[in-house]
């Protein structure tokens, strides 16, 4: 499976008008073949960041141009371009059975940090950050991969309550972490404003 992340710096003033479209005009045109999930959300008020999840690099690749169709459409609201790091994901699992056209509200975390090479940072959380979702209570899915020197993880989750209950044990893991990350790791939270799983997502 394929993950596609895209963070933003929107102008000032500018976030309604950005939700507005990607919720009206964007999605619809973004389901292409082998895409799975897509999903957005602000987590402050001058941040946007999407993430998608593709069955393949071609699928991601045909994602791409749509994508930057629609980027140019709204391309007045950014500060800076759109920030793209996608990979394959090599660490990934699905806790609970979501259906298609899921309408559930979904707090996310995505938490991105520069890496040297993709092994040590990998093994840190196969080893330490997964045991700490296997007993977690409300999360529905969790993945990881490291692209171009940035590793790229994220969590989803039924509840912000749920995803805070664990963020301790997250941050105790990161105490012990150095040398792992060449640069702090930066998380970004929320809720989805807009999203849809086109396909349904089964436990694994």
């Amino acid at each position: 499976m394929y993950a596609v992340s895209l963070r933003a710096q929107i102008k000032d003033g500018r976030i309604d008008e950005l939700k507005e479209f990607i919720k009206n005009s964007a999605l619809p045109t973004l389901e292409v073949p082998g895409m799975i999930s897509i999903g957005f959300f602000n987590p402050d008020e001058n941040t946007n960041l999407g993430m998608a999840f593709l069955a393949n690099k071609e699928a991601a690749d045909i994602f791409a141009e749509e994508r930057n169709k629609n980027l140019m459409q709204v391309a007045d609201v950014f500060a800076s371009f759109p920030k793209v790091v996608e990979g394959e994901i090599t660490l990934g699992k699905m806790y609970q059975d979501r259906p298609a056209n899921d309408t559930e509200d979904a707090f996310v975390r995505v938490v991105f940090a520069k890496v040297d090479n993709s092994d040590a940072p990998t093994n840190f959380v196969k080893e330490k950050i997964f045991p700490i979702y296997e007993e977690a209570e409300g999360l529905r899915g969790a993945g990881f991969f490291v692209s171009d020197g940035e590793a790229v993880s994220w969590n989803i989750w039924d509840s912000e309550e749920a995803a805070n209950a664990v963020v301790p044990k997250f941050n105790e893991q990161l105490t012990n972490a150095e040398g792992i990350f060449s640069e702090d790791p930066q998380p970004y939270s929320g809720y989805l404003y807009a999203g849809k799983n086109f396909i349904d997502v089964q436990k694994t």
